[in-house]
């Protein structure tokens, strides 16, 4: 495939040129290039090969689409545009790189059954599937064992021996591993040519463990347990950034949507997979040890009839990095969408959002100190290394793309803009600094007034309430309410904690609005009984150097995922074979029940103490600490480091973790002053207030 204006101008009505690549169908065709435009529907790119290539009429045939994380195939719909589809493949695959040549257009024959005829693909499976009977059978001699693919099944097992089965396996390319109906995935860091039609036919209806480990063979199992006991069905994702989890949650959908469909992509798989670069604009960052790192949680359910066939989804986001808004560590960067805004914009937007360089934003310069670029093209010729720019990426491009997968979504031009003026919002909300007036103490200022006009045009807010929310707070007693200033650090932390609210809640937003393009009407008005099959990617437990309250919450969801692991792997399971009266050896595992409770069990758990503690208007770290210390001195999962540290040290399931307590958020009905914002804007910022 390649794109007559090389990718680089804006696709509105540009004409582009699509590879076909035929295969089978057309003997000595490698590929058929077939002129489209961003509104042409695979039908009718199908027409102009018929006829380019004086194929059979009376066949019916589908476009697949191949991405690179695999080989597997998308099968558009007849009224799919191929065009739009394909200018949300990377700028690589765009230029024809050999680095995306993974991503392409095919050509394939339908069935009158409705499924994908593959050739000789039925024949490939009826070959495997008997040879795999003989070994069974003991006729065919069984493959000489150097690994096993299920760690249960090892003869001793400690930590040595796992290690060493997962490092074997994985020397020869076996990144899937069980430990019973746990699969444990190893990231390649390359493409691996596993999941093609060959794997998703391979493993369809079969039992867990009868082959290879896959990630198909969770998803199938998962989906015919569904549909044989009519209960739903979970799949937990989690592990450390950069372990691959987005990447097996895309898998995991395309699975269990494909079961359903005979190859077809359902309109709610196509809407998932176009959500996609909007969420990872606006929920990704680079991390210093991922540069596309996804810093929140997901849970995407995907509803059937008792049928089997999908209904519809819905996509809930846990635990966004708010942090990261107004901080980041060294060698990391603030979220994606900021950086493709600043670079892709066009002068137009420029002038109407008042867009500057990233290194005059102070949410986007605190770390890395350089001599000012008078435009973007200078960072792509600039060999000294910084964090706006990461190797490979093309903002511009990404820019583009974001844009044409939010149009596909379902947000209009007008919603576009507004998202945008709201992001420069926030980032001319960082740079207001603070001064204190010279004949009060407690009375302060702010030292840039000049930013204040452009953050309530950018609102559209009064300039004079903005003003006030963001040096005042008010108190209300009895009979009387009080207007008081807030202190130098106080006015700074509820800045921050403006500009994270108030991202917050857009992302709260924007998903909000791809459920909606994911709700089926049609199926809701008949009550029919539905099932479903929900997948969580979650973070994994983490301890890094500087631990906050976000990455507290992390951990603390992973304790609890831990604890349902124990009950159901351990005590359930064994009180049941004691019931039986099973002969059975009683294993010994760590009980976190103790380390939940002390932070989640009412009425001293910290969480509750923090949640009381916030209450208080003179409430400080100190006085956090000292309530933390006071009610669980005592317990040994808690621990308090001997300097004067504000600090705490939990005792988790899987290590000690020191939490920082600093900038204890006061979190003030501040932006009250939106409330009288035009209506044409109110539908989102109605959404950013509920925080406030």
């Amino acid at each position: 495939m390649n794109i007559s204006d090389g990718g680089r101008r804006r696709f509105e009505d540009n004409e582009h040129t699509l590879r076909i690549y035929p295969g089978t169908i057309s003997e000595g065709t490698i590929y058929c290039p077939v002129p489209a435009r961003k509104n042409s529907t695979a039908a009718e790119v199908i027409d102009s090969l018929i006829n380019r290539l004086n194929l059979d009429k009376t066949k019916c045939y589908v476009l697949a689409e191949v991405k690179e994380f695999g080989g597997e195939e998308w099968i558009l719909n007849p009224t799919d545009c191929p065009v739009q589809r394909m200018m949300l493949w990377p700028r690589m695959a765009l230029e024809n790189r050999s680095s995306g040549e993974d991503y392409r257009f095919l050509l394939r024959e339908k069935n009158l059954d409705g499924s994908i005829h593959y050739g000789s693909l039925q024949s490939w499976l009826r070959v495997t599937e008997e040879r795999r009977r003989m070994m069974e059978r003991g006729f065919l001699p069984q493959p000489q064992q150097k690994d096993f693919d299920d760690l249960c099944s090892l003869p001793n097992l400690n930590e040595k021996t796992l290690l060493e089965n997962l490092r074997n396996r994985f020397k020869h390319e076996k990144i899937y591993t069980y430990v019973g109906s746990i699969l444990i995935v190893i990231n390649p860091f390359k493409f691996l040519p596993i999941y093609n039609p060959k794997y998703v036919k391979m493993y369809d209806n079969h039992q867990l463990g009868k082959l290879e480990p896959h990630i198909y063979a969770v998803a199938d199992v998962a989906y015919h347990a569904m549909l044989q006991r009519k209960k739903n069905q979970c799949i937990v994702i989690s592990g450390e950034s950069g372990s691959g989890k987005t990447q097996s949650t895309n898998f995991l959908i395309h699975h269990l949507t494909a079961l359903s469909q005979k190859g077809f992509a359902s309109g709610v798989e196509q809407i998932i997979l176009g959500a996609g670069p909007v969420l990872e604009a606006f929920g990704n960052a680079k991390t210093a040890h991922n540069n596309n790192s996804s810093r929140f949680g997901k849970f995407i359910q995907v509803n059937y009839q008792e049928t089997g066939t999908v209904l519809g989804a819905y996509v809930e986001k846990y635990l966004l990095e708010k942090s990261r808004l107004v901080y980041q560590e060294h060698n990391e960067r603030n979220y994606h969408v900021f950086y493709y805004l600043l670079a892709g914009a066009s002068e137009e937007e420029r002038l109407a959002f008042h867009l500057k360089q990233p290194e005059e934003y102070h949410y986007l310069n605190q770390i890395t100190k350089k001599p000012l670029r008078q435009s973007w093209d200078d960072y792509c010729y600039d060999s000294e290394p910084d964090c706006f720019t990461v190797e490979g990426e093309d903002l511009r491009h990404d820019f583009e793309r974001l844009q044409l997968a939010m149009e596909m979504v379902g947000f209009l031009p007008k919603t576009r803009r507004q998202i945008f003026s709201l992001l420069s919002a926030i980032l001319h909300l960082g740079n207001i600094c603070y001064k204190k007036k010279t004949y009060r103490d407690d009375s302060i200022d702010i030292c840039n007034p000049e930013v204040l006009p452009i953050v309530s045009a950018l609102l559209e807010v009064k300039e004079e309430m903005l003003f006030e929310s963001l040096v005042t707070r008010k108190t209300v007693t009895v009979g009387e309410k009080l207007i008081l200033p807030y202190k130098l650090a106080e006015a700074v932390t509820v800045r921050n904690s403006m500009a994270k609210s108030l991202y917050s809640a857009l992302f709260d937003w924007i998903v909000f609005r791809i459920n909606h393009a994911l709700l089926n009407s049609k199926d809701l008005e008949h009550n029919t009984k539905t099932l479903s099959i929900g997948v969580l990617d979650i973070f994994g437990f983490e301890d890094y150097e500087n631990n906050s309250f976000e990455q507290f919450c992390i951990n603390f969801a992973n304790e609890r995922l831990q604890h349902y692991f124990n009950q159901h792997i351990f005590k359930l399971e064994q009180e049941e074979y004691r019931t039986e009266g099973i002969s059975w050896h009683n294993i010994d595992y760590i009980d976190n029940s103790c380390c939940i409770n002390l932070i989640s069990k009412k009425p001293t758990g910290l969480l509750h103490l923090l949640d009381e503690e916030s209450n208080f208007p003179q409430a400080t770290n100190q006085t956090l600490l000292d309530k933390f210390k006071h009610q669980h001195e005592e317990n040994s999962y808690i621990e308090f480091p001997a300097v004067m540290e504000p600090a705490f040290i939990i005792k988790h399931y899987a290590g000690k973790v020191k939490y920082g307590v600093k900038n204890k958020e006061v979190v003030e009905k501040a932006l009250k002053v939106v409330e009288k914002a035009p209506s044409d804007f109110s539908d989102i910022l109605g959404i950013l207030l509920m925080e406030f």
